[in-house]
Formats: C-alpha cells, structure tokens, sequence
C-alpha cells in the first residue's frame, strides 16, 4: 500500500528501520472481535494447524532457501567481476533464482499479520520505487563501496529504496530479461551481493520466527545466531498464536477470532486482495507513470499479482498445493455452515486469478508497465474487489455464526 508516514521499527541490536515509499498496507493483524467466544473444537484445532504448518510454514521455508539461493548466485558474480569472467550466464542464474523467491513472497502477502509486519521486514524489503539517485550516489562514494557488505545494508539502509527485492531487480533485470553483463559494474556486483544477504537475513528469520527458532536447520540457526537475530520472545513460534488459539499466550482470545483474522486482517487475505485491485493496479492506471509500477524492471507484475491471490487461494482451500488438505481448510468449515457462500467464495478467488486468460488478473495485458490504460485492467481490478468485497462478507458470516 503507498504510505507517506515515516516510522522506527526495532529488531534486536541489528534492526533499525525507517521507511516511506510503497509497502503493503501499515496496520496489524489481530485482536478481531471473533464470533464463538469460548469455543473450541478439534476441527478448529485442524484448520489452524493447517493454516500454519501446510501454509505459512513450508512457504516461508520455500522463501529462505530461494533467497539463499539467491544470495549464492549473487555472490558467484561479484567474485567473477572481481576476476573478469563473469558472463550473461551468471546474471541469469541470479535473475531466475529472484523470480523463484520473489514467488514465494508473494505467496506470503496474504499472511503479512505476524513478523513480517511486527518487525518491519515487509516494508523493508519489498518496498517501491528503488532510489535510484541515492543508488547512483552510493555507488559513486568509495568509502560506503569499501564497508558495503550484508551487514552494512541491514544497518544503514532500512529504506525499502535501497534495499530488498526490488533494488536488486534494478540491478540485473532490463526489459523484462537480464541485464547484459557489461552494464553491471563492480561496485553494482557487491552492493547485489550485499543486498542479497540481507534479504536472505531476512527471509531465514520470518521463516524461524513463524516456525520456531529451534525447528529451522541447525545452518539458519547458526547464520541467525552470527547475525545475532534470533528471534526475540514476541515472535518466536508466532504460529503457536494460531495452533493455541483460546489458550493462555495466544494473542487470540477464540479459535474463531484467530481464523477471522487470517480471513480479513488488513495483513491477511482481506488487506492483500484490497491492495492488489486498489493500489498495485489502480495507483499506476491513475497515473499512468510507470515508477507506480511493482516489479516493471522484470516485467513480473502480472504473475505477482495473480501469486497474491494464489497465497489467498491457499490460506482459504487448507495449504500450499503440495501439502494441501481442503477437509481441514476454512472452505471446508464455510462450507459445512454456508454451502453457497463458501463456493461464492471459491469462485471469487478462481475467477480472480484468471488462470485460463479470460477472467480477473488474467486479463492484464502483459507487461503490465506498458498497458496501463484504465480500459484494459478494469476486469482485473474489480475481480480483486469482489474478492475483498466476498472475504469481508465470510468474516462477518464467521464472526456471526
């Protein structure tokens, strides 16, 4: 969500973070007044188990290995510039290695409620548009060149316009493919590399922060250890807020409450489907200017849009394709209450995504940067609307039965 306030996020010693530009919208999840005050059922139980270990869990495990992923690439070309036999081909690796963590980001968006927003690791490194003139002065100051590294990122560019998914999309996309390795400097090699260890910092710790600490690889736990940013006691194990909700130290006062709140959190289902049609669309067809754009360096913005919904998708049907159990999914719990609502449901996020081309975000016409009249995307937008619209509608329904 565009946001012009300026505020501090703290994050053990290392993170210090102020922000404007572009990021997913600034409010906190939970605390929903749910419905069902005092109940709890084993099929709850299931459902937010679900929700945590097939959904946030294995996706935020998918984000860190691709952005160690993706760090490994970038540091292959900063060593090969600093030996002059970097190629096209090394650039490519790092651009495919981002589109697979950038994938998996925007899976999460649709679970923006707990620590990516609480320690401000959303605006940080997923914020629009990159700085470019303070990039440019960066790179041209040889005594930040000498300090940059990963660890000078995290310390001194909190910003998200210098910092983070989209910065290094700058780096190595052009026109939609990678950039040509003659364009890449030195100094624009090891600030990647310095980017990329950052975001990798980043990605291992929502991951240890949703799972617990001591349940990631025994190598996350020691790189988050170096980095001293284990995650604080507010939100290690933050899935336990969900598994125990209506028990002591849940956050949730109700099983319900707590599933209301994936449903329509201004940071879950409800506040990315909002943001989809009425700011990542609407904000560039209002202005026509291509800076409004997400991801228009890689021509990405069209798949980003549709995996928002598709993280939505899996928050509603019980998990990640691959893990996925629709008995044990809110859909299913709709549907056994409210069979027609929960297949309006269904419908709104398939009709939303546009698989096939010819409803909801599939109708964007591609690349996004280039076909920005309003004419052209007002299927798109106003698919994400039903679908906020429909999601509002369940968690009151929720709330109410």
């Amino acid at each position: 969500m565009k946001s012009n306030v300026r505020k501090t996020v703290l994050m053990a010693s290392v993170f210090t973070f102020a922000f404007g530009f572009y990021s997913c919208s600034d409010d906190n999840g939970g605390g929903n007044d749910g419905g069902n005050s005092g109940e709890t059922s084993q099929e709850l139980v299931d459902i937010l188990g679900q929700y945590v270990n097939s959904t946030v869990i294995p996706t935020y495990r998918h984000l860190a290995d691709a952005s160690i992923a993706l760090d490994d690439a970038c540091g292959a070309l900063y060593e090969k510039k600093l030996s002059g036999t970097a190629t096209n081909a090394d650039v490519e690796k790092i651009c495919d290695a981002w589109l697979d963590a950038r994938q998996y980001w925007e899976y999460s968006e649709a679970f923006l409620l707990g620590p990516a927003t609480i320690k401000g690791i959303d605006p940080h490194i997923d914020s629009w548009p990159l700085d470019k003139t303070a990039l440019d002065k960066m790179l041209a100051t040889a005594s930040i060149m000498e300090d940059m590294n990963a660890d000078y990122i995290t310390s001194n560019y909190g910003s998200g316009g210098l910092c983070g998914f989209h910065a290094l999309e700058y780096a190595v996309f052009e026109g939609g493919t990678h950039k040509d390795v003659s364009l890449i400097s030195e100094n624009l090699a090891k600030y990647v590399y310095a980017v990329s260890g950052d975001l990798k910092l980043q990605c291992i710790l929502l991951e240890a922060a949703w799972a617990g600490n001591s349940n990631v690889t025994q190598e996350k736990q020691d790189f988050l250890a170096e980095k001293e940013a284990t995650p604080e006691a507010d939100i290690d194990n933050y899935g336990n807020h969900f598994i125990n909700a209506g028990q002591a130290g849940s956050r949730y006062r109700t099983q319900m409450e707590a599933i209301v709140d994936a449903v329509k959190a201004d940071k879950g289902c409800y506040g990315i489907a909002n943001e989809v049609g009425d700011t990542k669309i609407s904000d560039p067809v209002s202005s026509g200017n291509v800076l409004d754009v997400e991801s228009w360096y890689s021509y990405n913005s069209k798949k980003d849009f549709q995996d928002n919904i598709r993280g939505i998708e899996n928050v509603i049907m019980g998990g990640m394709a691959d893990m996925r159990d629709e008995g044990k999914s809110i859909y299913a719990y709709l549907k056994s209450k409210n069979p027609t609502l929960a297949d309006e449901l269904k419908a709104a996020i398939e009709d939303c995504i546009g698989e096939d081309g010819t409803t909801g975000l599939g109708t964007i016409v591609y690349p996004f940067r280039d076909n920005l009249e309003r004419e052209k995307n007002e299927v798109a937008i106003k698919s994400c609307q039903d679908l906020r619209d429909k999601l509002a509608e369940v968690a009151t329904y929720l709330q109410e039965n």
